[in-house]
């Protein structure tokens, strides 16, 4: 099955369509990320910056629900490259909560991360907490932190409603 097509991707499309809409209350002329800007972990542009979406994830990929409270940082992609959390060019990152997105500055959160995680390589998914995680077959590497300790940077609230 194509990632395109699973639920998981759908649901990702939809919490963009969420933030996109509050992002054109703040900027009429901001617009979607060409392809090419999308290989860069881009996904809008506006006035203000790049904006990076992250819907609210599993902990588990065998977990049914979604959760809040934890949140998965990107060093390195599935490819071995750059992940979202070290993309230069990006600017923003803005987590869906229940009610709203938190928008941090991508450098400001890629610091908190550096200061909060240790370099203690887990296996299992659930031990990743500021710990780093690499899955089975793949060249990523993960980080997880608490929503909460997002609060402790500059952050901005964008109601959902």
């Amino acid at each position: 099955m194509l990632y395109k097509q699973t639920n998981a991707w759908k649901h990702g499309q939809a919490v963009e369509e969420d933030f996109f809409s509050l992002l054109l209350q703040r900027d009429p002329e901001a617009r979607r990320a060409t392809r090419e800007e999308q290989f860069k972990h881009i996904d809008f542009v506006s006035k203000h910056g790049t904006f990076d979406v992250k819907s609210m994830g599993r902990v588990n990929r065998s977990d049914n629900n979604t959760q809040g409270e934890r949140r998965w940082l990107e060093l390195n992609n599935v490819s071995g490259r750059v992940g979202w959390l070290l993309a230069e060019q990006l600017d923003y990152l803005a987590f869906e909560r229940e009610d709203d997105f938190i928008v941090v500055r991508r450098e400001d959160l890629r610091k908190l991360a550096k200061k909060l995680c240790k370099c203690d390589i887990v296996e299992c998914p659930v031990d990743a907490l500021y710990n780093l995680y690499q899955r089975k077959g793949r060249k990523d590497m993960l980080t997880v932190i608490l929503t909460d300790d997002m609060l402790a940077i500059d952050h901005r609230i964008w109601d959902k409603h």
